[in-house]
């Protein structure tokens, strides 16, 4: 838990309500917290740089490591990369899984090509937009309206997004997201109804399967930022959600197939927006937030899945996976 990215301090919660799960079932929890520079703090002993950390959890001989890091460093493959090399078996998603669905505009373009509804947008990177910004601004006019939604692409928790209503906004706010990614992704901007729908793949004997929509109506944002997140109280949350019973299908039916189609493991989270033409696909998460108030405990809960329940499902398949990993330490006894 913890790690390099913006997210830090929410995957310190996601970490500590699986810790807590997982003390009060048959496993024995050993806390990791990567820290924003990057050193390994283990219970025992001064925290390490990543040299030092890496034989001292071969060392500990865990049966598997839970993922409990969000966003860069810890979400998008490459955490999941060292333990493949190691042969450690871990919760969630594999590398390329975790990688893909990281990048939100590749990620975007493997959904779109499959039918999926998604809002228009255009990408570009940092060379293109300082050599060529009239350029850029000029078929943003043309394809785009406003307003419009202004995006890095390989952050979570909605760091770094702006909703811009004009144009005199959009280079200021271009320029705020080139100070912590190398890639923009602006999209049209759909107005609707904010749902997420959960995928649980760690149920032994079956399919990936949808989990109950969750409706969100931010109440202090204009959408579901970050504040309206993790901010208690600042949106309402609503599992299942109240909306046509034709739409919840479709969701979910596309939450599977994102689910499939990107690769993932163990669990995922899919958010979309209802807007005039019907559900639009956002984005997929492959490590969502864990808190016991997370919008995915809430759809497992709404499942009748309990947090313990879940999170040692997640734990579960992951020992199943380390039994097929060629080298992988498997479980203890």
């Amino acid at each position: 838990m913890g790690g390099m990215s913006s997210e830090h301090e929410v995957s310190l919660n996601s970490g500590a309500g699986v810790l807590r799960a997982l003390n009060s079932q048959r496993y024995e929890p050993v806390p990791v917290t990567i820290t924003k520079d990057g050193l390994w703090e283990f219970p025992e002993g001064p925290p390490l740089g990543i040299y030092e950390a890496v034989p001292r959890l071969k060392e500990l001989a865990v049966d598997c490591v839970f993922i409990a890091l969000h966003g860069s460093f810890g979400e998008d493959g490459r955490i999941q990369g060292l333990l493949d090399l190691l042969g450690l078996p871990y919760t969630g998603s594999g590398c390329a899984a975790s990688a893909l669905a990281m990048d939100k505009v590749r990620c975007k373009a493997v959904v779109q090509a499959e039918g999926i509804r998604v809002a228009p947008h255009l990408a570009f990177g940092r060379i293109t937009w300082e050599e060529n910004q009239a350029e850029v601004l000029e078929k943003l006019a043309d394809d785009l309206g406003y307003p419009r939604v202004i995006k890095p692409s390989c952050q979570g928790s909605s760091v770094g997004v702006y909703i811009t209503p004009e144009e005199a906004s959009v280079i200021e706010n271009v320029n705020q997201v080139f100070a912590i990614d190398d890639c923009v992704l602006i999209e049209a901007c759909v107005t609707g109804v904010e749902v997420t729908c959960g995928v649980l793949d760690a149920e032994p004997a079956m399919h990936a399967r949808a989990l109950p929509v969750t409706e969100i109506r931010p109440r202090t944002a204009a959408f579901f930022d970050y504040e309206a997140k993790y901010t208690p109280g600042a949106s309402e949350e609503i599992t299942p959600a109240e909306i046509d019973a034709a739409y919840t299908e479709e969701i979910q039916e596309a939450a599977v197939h994102v689910h499939h189609l990107v690769g993932c493991k163990g669990w995922s989270r899919s958010d979309f927006i209802i807007g005039p033409e019907g559900p639009v696909w956002i984005e997929v998460n492959t490590v969502p937030g864990l808190t016991q108030t997370s919008l995915f405990p809430q759809a497992c809960a709404a499942d009748g899945i309990s947090y313990d329940e879940m999170t040692a499902l997640f734990v579960e398949a992951a020992l199943r996976e380390g039994r097929r990993i060629p080298g992988a330490s498997g479980p203890r006894g």
